[in-house]
């Protein structure tokens, strides 16, 4: 996954760029599923990003962002679009703030999760979150590791495959981005 925070030219984050590089396993059953070998290929991969685009927009995005811990709500995703990389899917997307949110007033953080934790989303050691467009401040993206308790891993492994975790369980594994300006 590789994520750039959209930064206005006053300096404040406006949106969150996307992009989700699909394991071959899981890319494989989505060609399959698609018939992807039709004369309708290229058709077949845009179709695709429509859908999951679509998908999740009622669960964010998968994204949560917050301001001093308070929920920052993300606008309609308008701009998205898939292709093939080789054998894998990618998903790229941009994901607006409903309001632009000041990171130097603000403790800014986002992290990238299916709540239901099954599927493990990390950004590349190699390529961490970047910024886009700083404008007057100096600004860094940092990935914090999840580090859940005991218990936590105890509760996620109690949970039967198609049950619901509570108490937003997902984020408790997810990685946490955090924005610092100066």
């Amino acid at each position: 996954m590789r994520s750039t925070v959209i930064m206005s030219s006053d300096g404040m984050i406006s949106a969150i760029e996307e992009e989700w590089l699909f394991d071959d396993l899981y890319s494989l059953a989505v060609i399959d599923e698609m018939a992807i070998d039709s004369p309708q290929k290229t058709t077949a991969v845009s179709d695709f990003a429509a859908k999951v685009i679509e998908n999740l927009g009622p669960y964010g995005y998968f994204m949560r962002i917050t301001a001093d811990g308070r929920p920052v709500r993300i606008g309609a995703v308008t701009q998205f679009k898939s292709e093939m990389k080789g054998q894998q899917l990618l998903l790229s997307f941009t994901a607006p703030l409903a309001e632009p949110v000041d990171p130097m007033r603000y403790a800014v953080k986002f992290s990238v999760y299916d709540p239901s934790y099954f599927i493990q989303m990390t950004h590349r050691q190699d390529e961490p979150p970047a910024i886009r467009g700083a404008g007057k401040y100096r600004c860094q993206a940092y990935v914090k590791q999840p580090d859940p308790s005991p218990q936590a891993i105890a509760r996620a492994f109690a949970l039967d495959r198609g049950a619901s975790p509570q108490d937003n369980l997902g984020d408790l594994f997810a990685e946490k981005v955090h924005i610092q300006c100066k």
